[in-house]
């Protein structure tokens, strides 16, 4: 029973604190019986949660990332983004936090049971600050609350990164000392070891950004960063995630057989409860509270996101070795022959050969990428959606979504050794090894590295998609941090962090090769027919219209297919992808930099 989130909607956060932060508690009362008891402790801390993303929040947070085709644009995604469009400067939730803190001193509540509620609040405050430094950068520091409008440390200027993410830290490292709980039921609510994997995001992010921003036109990452240097945040972002590999109750999730698109690592995704042994942080879904749209979203919705080509081509072979895209003949591979034999990331993240759904009887069969309403590639993802079609039409999915896993702690740590040059043979097996090992993978090569060595070579397809790192053991990390992590809204920071958001403009939004135009097609070799390619005016033969896609070029139509020798491969053809420079940050509001000209506007804007 997910009882926690009946108690955090009785308990409004109105209740406790105004709406800026400069405003009073509504209830003198309330706060004096909320901070006497743990039990008021309690409630206030749910109220916290709200800082997480929602059940559709946690679904959309990819919606900006290169591999995920999608039909529209705007903002950010087209570079039309203002200093007047920014939404995210809220101070609101912060001052939740800091009124908590100031208050939460009650001796009549045991000194241990007040420390492990600070922790908690004190999650939330980095948690809080490390989405501002992801933003806008430097930040003002804020750790008290306004209660005097006059106050003049509302007009501080922009506090450092270097002054942001040393308080992220010491906020993370005081709560995993004093957060009592080891694990949560259904990871619903933040443990311990939370505060240490957030740790490791937010050094990883940070060391990232100044190494490989440090040369750029805007002095991104110079300008106030003197204290710590990127090797210094590797190495504390890695004895973060070393601390919960070696000493916490979490480890891969192994114990779902694989079949029909179903196993291990999709069971994260789509299991009704959070699969406690690996996922640490979880988006409670459930009919009473209201379910999440995955189904909806992924297979109903026009605009859904669809993989790209360059994407598919990243899973290795199940033996290790590259994905080529030919066979050995030189003919393109079709949709079935590319999803048969290989990395089973893949075929728990899109519709492959091998997929099955449950119909209304209550049978399963094969199924197919939907070409004719919702998929713009042929490269239909499965990660979060439920296989009863009943789920397509509505909004119910009872599936959790995790937000923090133990795989994403095993790939922060082998990304942060790497690059400190001090990733061991050991340290792959433990960590890229293990994972690679749960999609079924046996063997490699040199330029993949095996499931106990690293690679001595770069591979060329990864190579390609970041030509300016030469490491094989980091683009290696690269490949399998895209495989294990596609969809759970990492991509953007990585490509941030990394100095290499051109990929959003870059990547061609190809989809799956077919080989006729205006001729049935068998996507998934059962030996039915699923879609009918045409690119004339006028459809043809009529009699499929029920699966025909248009893939001409008349009235402007996006969706199109490009010659290649035996064939065709689709390609969306949107227009207007751009991400300038300036963009890898926001630009403060210009309503807020009116009220304190003390805050300087980031660069470029």
């Amino acid at each position: 029973m997910k009882l926690y989130k009946y108690l955090y909607i009785l308990f409004p956060l109105a209740v406790l604190t105004g709406c800026e932060m400069n405003e009073d508690p509504k209830s003198e009362a309330s706060v004096k019986m909320v901070f006497s008891s743990e039990k008021g402790l309690q409630t206030y801390a749910y109220s916290f949660y709200y800082g997480l993303p929602d059940r559709d929040g946690a679904l959309k947070q990819e919606e900006i990332a290169d591999y995920c085709a999608r039909t529209n644009i705007s903002g950010m995604m087209n570079a039309s983004y203002t200093v007047n469009a920014s939404t995210s400067w809220s101070w609101t939730r912060l001052r939740n936090v800091n009124f908590f803190l100031e208050n939460n001193i009650n001796p009549a509540v045991p000194e241990n049971v007040r420390n492990n509620y600070n922790g908690v609040a004190r999650f939330f405050r980095a948690y809080f600050y490390f989405a501002k430094l992801v933003k806008y950068g430097g930040v003002p520091w804020i750790e008290k609350t306004f209660n005097d409008p006059d106050d003049p440390a509302q007009m501080n200027p922009r506090d450092s990164r270097d002054v942001i993410i040393e308080h992220i830290m010491d906020d993370l490292d005081y709560a995993y000392k004093n957060i009592t709980a080891n694990t949560t039921p259904n990871s619903s609510l933040v443990s311990k070891w939370c505060a240490l994997a957030l740790k490791s995001r937010a050094c990883l992010f940070e060391a990232s950004w100044r190494k490989y921003h440090a040369n750029d036109e805007y002095d991104f990452a110079r300008t106030g960063c003197e204290k710590y240097k990127p090797e210094d945040l590797y190495k504390i972002a890695a004895e973060a995630a070393k601390e919960i590999m070696d000493k916490g109750p979490y480890k891969l999730f192994k114990s779902a057989s694989y079949a029909n698109g179903r196993g291990s690592y999709r069971e994260l995704f789509i299991a009704d409860n959070a699969v406690t042994e690996e996922v640490m942080l979880a988006v409670e879904c459930d009919q009473t509270l209201g379910g999440n749209f995955a189904n909806w979203y992924f297979y109903g919705l026009s605009n859904g996101l669809s993989m790209t080509r360059q994407m598919a081509k990243t899973y290795l072979n199940i033996d290790g070795s590259p994905y080529n895209e030919k066979n050995a003949d030189g003919t393109y591979k079709t949709l079935a022959e590319e999803t048969t034999g290989r990395d089973l990331r893949m075929n728990q993240t899109i519709r492959c050969a091998d997929y099955t759904e449950k119909h209304q009887h209550g049978d399963y069969r094969p199924a197919v990428p939907n070409m004719v309403s919702v998929n713009l590639t042929g490269y239909q993802f499965t990660k979060y959606v439920l296989d009863d079609d009943w789920y397509n039409v509505q909004a119910a999915n009872e599936n959790d979504l995790p937000l923090m896993r133990f795989a994403e702690v095993l790939l922060n740590y082998a990304e942060a050794k790497a690059e400190l040059g001090e990733l061991t043979d050991d340290d792959w097996a433990r960590t890229i090894g293990a994972l690679r090992d749960r999609a079924g993978i046996k063997g490699g090569t040199p330029s993949t590295g095996t499931l106990t060595t690293k690679p001595t070579e770069a591979e060329p397809h990864i190579a390609s998609i970041y030509p300016g790192v030469t490491d094989p053991v980091i683009l290696e990390i690269r490949r399998d941090r895209a495989c294990e992590l596609i969809l759970e809204g990492f991509r953007l920071n990585d490509l941030k962090r990394w100095a290499c958001i051109d990929l959003w403009e870059k990547d061609p939004w190809e989809g799956i090769f077919f080989p006729e135009m205006d001729k049935t097609l068998d996507l998934n070799g059962d030996g039915k027919v699923d879609v009918y390619f045409y690119d004339s005016d006028t459809l043809s033969k009529p009699i499929f219209k029920g699966i025909a896609v248009y893939l001409g070029t008349n009235n402007h139509n996006l969706q199109n297919a490009i010659k290649v020798d035996g064939g065709y491969i689709i390609r969306y053809n949107m227009q207007g992808r751009s991400w300038p420079a300036r963009q890898y940050l926001y630009p403060i509001p210009e309503t807020v930099r009116q009220k304190n000209p003390n805050l300087e506007q980031n660069p470029g804007w």
